[in-house]
């Protein structure tokens, strides 16, 4: 594991992800509409997505099924995934690489956390439409899953139950972050 990335706050912070791309998994995305839950795919790909904390409780197949509503997204160090302070459109898990998660006080960055594989990040924008409180920067290249957040919530809107197992998921994470975040403070 490489050291924190030392970074200047007026270009790689503004870099507004250049470097990064997009690679299609489906070139076409069934309608939403229909419950997802459904769909057959091949479940042994996807087992190692089941130690994230989001897909907790979740079989292969329905791990799978969530998978195939996001997109594989290729990023190289020193790229900002996302912008502290910005709307949240996406949420992203890590298949690969390493990034941090950088809050900006005045014009002094501080890492505040570093992600791996299989860790996850951007998912408060599914229960918040409240800015972004803290840029994510990758530290060397990654290769990440991206879900739109308007795609999941209609989703959700349609009573899928597969996504609404994922959202008990985002809560028990959320949960374990909130707790971490108090022990900091009393320590």
């Amino acid at each position: 594991m490489t050291g924190p990335i030392s970074f200047n706050s007026q270009t790689q912070l503004s870099n507004h992800g250049v470097g990064c791309s997009v690679v299609a998994i489906e070139t076409t995305i069934p309608s939403f509409g229909a419950n997802f839950s459904g769909r057959l795919l091949d479940a042994p790909r996807y087992e190692r997505y089941s130690t994230v904390t989001l897909f907790e409780g979740l079989q292969p197949e329905e791990i799978g099924a969530l998978l195939g509503y996001s997109e594989e997204v290729n990023v190289e160090a020193g790229d900002v995934v996302i912008h502290e302070g910005e709307p949240p459109s996406y949420f992203y898990i890590i298949a690969e690489g390493t990034l941090d998660v950088i809050k900006t006080e005045g014009k002094i960055p501080t890492v505040l956390a570093r992600l791996s594989d299989l860790s996850s990040f951007g998912e408060m924008g599914l229960v918040s439409e409240q800015p972004h409180t803290a840029s994510i920067v990758a530290v060397a290249d990654s290769r990440l899953r991206r879900f739109s957040i308007e795609q999941f919530q209609e989703l959700l809107d349609h009573g899928d139950r597969t996504a609404y197992r994922m959202v008990l998921g985002l809560t028990k994470l959320l949960a374990i972050r909130l707790t971490a975040s108090d022990e900091r403070r009393v320590s």
